[in-house]
């Protein structure tokens, strides 16, 4: 996972606009992102006496490396590069931009986006779970599941008169292989004689998936079955049961639902006693305008025409995304 660490880093001394200028009695959020002083022994850098700490070189060194799987990057030009970014930096000090209420905005969403990532971390590092709640898990969950894969042919034709007439060539004894080359319409399984191999029953949609379960080995449909796709006649080869992954292979994977399962639960703990007011409404239902009057012979809108026009049931807004990412140190 990509850990954009070195915003804390990039942002730390920029003072954010106070909510005190907006008649709120709240804390100003620059405490939050104040870093503690940098001993000289520790800095790598000075840019104008204001220091770049070695912590701050390693910690992009990692975060090159966690990207490039692996592969490391010279140190020198990763402190060329943070060199670059504190001149940057200063600049836009200079120009008075965190004052612009756009920039402290931008400036605080990384903040947020990052120490938010950094808590969440931690919260993870904390729940690793013990072999033995994850092969519970894992017992509850997959052990005792097995699944269903069928082997099936199909003909997909425009419409049921066709299908019917499919299904009537094959009773009198044509082979559907021989019909699913002339006639089918699916590109993919078309030159195969219809075949479509071992699938589960998730992968196909629903009504194909129900008549391919009420089939015997050898039987075919005896009424067209309908999707989006077109109409389909089915013909059923083979059935078998999957059995569930082993444990080993699916374990790191147990292990990250139950630690993300730990951190859903802490945060919503921290929301419970957390006091939140929301202040604004956003992607609310329009309300509807009165209705016009209407003259004699003139057309009535059908009942919940207002309705259609407007969204229902708005999903909620996304996740603030990641800042775009500085540009790496060429290597």
């Amino acid at each position: 996972m990509k850990k954009p660490l070195l915003v804390l880093a990039a942002v730390g001394g920029i003072a954010l606009c106070s909510c005190e200028q907006a008649g709120l009695n709240v804390p100003a959020k620059d405490e939050a992102v104040t870093l503690p002083p940098v001993s000289r022994e520790d800095t790598a850098a000075l840019v104008n006496a204001r220091p770049i700490s070695k912590l701050s070189v390693d910690m992009l060194a990692d975060e090159l490396a966690q990207r490039r799987g692996g592969e490391n990057v010279s140190k020198e030009k990763i402190i060329d590069e943070l060199i670059k970014r504190e001149i940057l930096r200063q600049q836009a000090e200079s120009e008075q931009l965190p004052k612009d209420p756009a920039v402290a905005a931008r400036v605080e969403n990384a903040v947020r986006m990052v120490l938010s990532q950094i808590v969440a971390e931690n919260v993870m590092k904390k729940s690793v779970p013990s072999e033995d709640d994850m092969k519970k898990e894992y017992d509850q969950r997959i052990g005792a599941m097995k699944s269903g894969e069928y082997k099936a042919r199909h003909i997909l034709v425009d419409n049921e008169k066709t299908a019917l007439d499919v299904i009537k060539r094959l009773e009198k004894g044509e082979d559907f292989a021989v019909l699913a080359k002339k006639l089918s319409k699916d590109p993919g399984s078309k030159n195969e004689g219809g075949e479509l191999g071992w699938f589960g029953a998730q992968q196909m949609v629903p009504p194909f998936t129900n008549a391919v379960i009420a089939l015997k080995n050898g039987e075919t449909t005896k009424t067209p079955v309908k999707t989006d796709f077109g109409w389909h006649v089915i013909q059923r080869e083979d059935s078998r049961e999957q059995a569930p992954p082993p444990f080993d292979a699916v374990q790191e994977q147990i292990k990250s639902f139950m630690q993300t399962k730990k951190l859903q639960g802490y945060i919503e703990e921290l929301k419970n006693k957390a006091k939140i007011e929301r202040l604004v409404q956003y992607d609310q239902k329009a309300p509807e305008p009165p209705p016009e009057p209407q003259s004699s012979g003139a057309q009535v809108p059908a009942e919940g025409a207002h309705e259609a026009a407007t969204p229902e049931n708005p999903e909620t807004p996304a996740p603030e995304s990641e800042p775009s990412a500085s540009p790496e140190v060429e290597q």
